[in-house]
């Protein structure tokens, strides 16, 4: 019994490992495959022959579960939905997108990123590690603020037919984390941006700024506006929030230069 209790702790750890290690966009619902295995195995254990020995008998019967086990393990490490029925966590694009709610923002101040400063366009390419990009659909922004030292820029425009929108742009790293999102997961779906994946975020969430160190910065804690559609194109990852529909964000994600 002790054997098992091991093998359940290290099959468990080596699951939320990979959840951390692999960061992947949504993928459809497995819950069909893993039930038709789990009913495979199930079928295969009641034909299992009478044995002599019930100790040889337990022992086939144990490995029988083992292997349907190590299969739905392996379905949950390749999936996003598997690996976040395990940690309640996803990764995707410098973005850590949690399960449920988060620190309710502060009332009476301003959500700001550390050292958040106005500045212009030009000025904010020479702070920026990242090309900043400029969505055509949108045109030059009407503010640009440059937050920890040129890890963030975030583009804002005032005047859109859909209201007021932000753009933040950073280094597209897929080991940096630098926001973490409280949401319900089933408000998370899989878009494509101009060939490449993006997440699409409906409803207003919970957003937390990652400071360089791995520490949430309580002073950016704020509930975001409308949507947010996050991609990436290698070098920058790019979040767009407003109340914007989806189809009018991924034009806007397109327009992207």
């Amino acid at each position: 019994m002790a054997d098992q209790g091991r093998w359940r702790s290290d099959l468990e750890s080596g699951l939320r490992a990979a959840s951390r290690a692999v960061a992947v966009p949504p993928a459809p619902d497995l819950t069909g495959a893993v039930r038709q295995r789990l009913e495979t195995d199930a079928r295969r254990r009641r034909h299992l022959p009478t044995l002599g020995s019930g100790r040889s008998h337990r022992r086939l019967v144990w490995r029988a579960a083992l292997v349907g086990l190590v299969t739905i393990g392996v379905l949950l490490i390749a999936t996003p939905q598997g690996r976040a029925a395990i940690t309640g966590v996803l990764r995707f694009a410098g973005v850590e997108l949690r399960q449920g709610r988060g620190p309710a923002p502060a009332h009476g101040r301003r959500a700001s990123l550390p050292g958040e400063q106005r500045t212009t366009l030009a000025q904010a390419r020479h702070l920026a590690s990242f090309p900043i990009l400029v969505p055509a659909a949108l045109g030059r922004p009407d503010e640009v603020a440059v937050g920890d030292r040129g890890r963030v820029v975030s583009l804002i425009y005032t005047r859109t037919p859909h209201g007021l929108l932000r753009l933040d742009e950073f280094a597209g790293h897929l080991d940096a984390l630098v926001f973490e999102k409280f949401i319900a997961f089933g408000h998370v779906t899989r878009v494509r941006v101009s060939g490449s994946t993006g997440l699409w975020l409906t409803g207003p969430h919970e957003l937390v700024y990652i400071n360089d160190a791995g520490i949430p910065v309580s002073a950016s804690a704020r509930m975001t506006t409308g949507n947010t559609l996050i991609w990436g194109t290698g070098r920058v990852a790019l979040r767009l929030e407003g109340r914007v529909g989806k189809a009018a964000a991924l034009a806007i994600a397109s327009s992207a230069r």
